[in-house]
């Protein structure tokens, strides 16, 4: 089977931006959202969805030509398991909140990750319990926080950059006394990325409290 110069090409760009967007799954959340905006799809889940779909139909037409099948045939088998990445992206945030847990749990706060369960299409089209993550919940340390300790502005650091690899929009909520609400926010945002889909927002309390809540949009 000859494949033409400009199909070649095509296949060519669709593995090496497979290969980019499967080499990590921070990059999984970024590249196909990105790339299933540019053909007008709004929402993030079925963006990333699209477009992993598109790239896995690609790799396996390509994959098809060298082993003697169709090349629908292919497009179809690797279509199908691209369309998983959206499952993907909901278990790696989960995976992510879990660990950032586990690391203010060793710096001395008290953290919780909360689940729901929402029914997602699995590759069959098959609705599937899938569990997804509702809120990250971090009882900061307060004398660490009144001092500014590096502890808590790791924290910070890192729940910014995890509510922006996030799929969906997320909000930041920042709680405590003024003074220390003020700082936590000044680090939380100085860690956002430019045009963050993040929201920050600080509620008066007596506790220092940083709660971070993904709002998913799946089925």
């Amino acid at each position: 089977m000859k494949i033409h110069p400009p199909i070649r090409a095509a296949l060519a760009l669709t593995i090496t931006a497979a290969l980019a967007v499967t080499s990590g799954c921070a990059t999984i959340d970024n590249a196909t959202q990105s790339m299933g905006h540019a053909v007008g799809i709004k929402n993030d889940n079925a963006a990333a969805g699209v477009t992993g779909g598109a790239l896995g139909c690609g790799v396996g037409a390509l994959a098809s030509h060298f082993l003697g099948k169709s090349a629908l045939a292919g497009c179809a088998l690797g279509g199908a398991a691209g369309a998983l990445s959206a499952i993907q992206i909901h278990r790696h945030q989960v995976d992510e909140a879990r660990k950032l847990a586990a690391e203010a749990e060793a710096a001395g706060a008290k953290a919780t990750v909360n689940t729901k369960t929402v029914d997602v299409a699995d590759n069959d089209g098959q609705k599937k319990p899938e569990p997804v993550l509702s809120s990250l919940d971090i009882a900061l340390q307060p004398a660490d926080v009144a001092s500014h300790g590096t502890n808590t502005a790791g924290l910070l650091v890192k729940a910014a950059h995890l509510a922006d690899a996030s799929a969906d929009p997320v909000t930041i909520t920042l709680e405590g006394p003024k003074v220390e609400r003020d700082w936590m926010r000044s680090q939380v945002q100085a860690a956002l990325k430019a045009g963050t889909k993040t929201t920050v927002r600080v509620v008066p309390a007596q506790e220092p409290q940083l709660i971070l809540a993904p709002v998913p949009d799946v089925g």
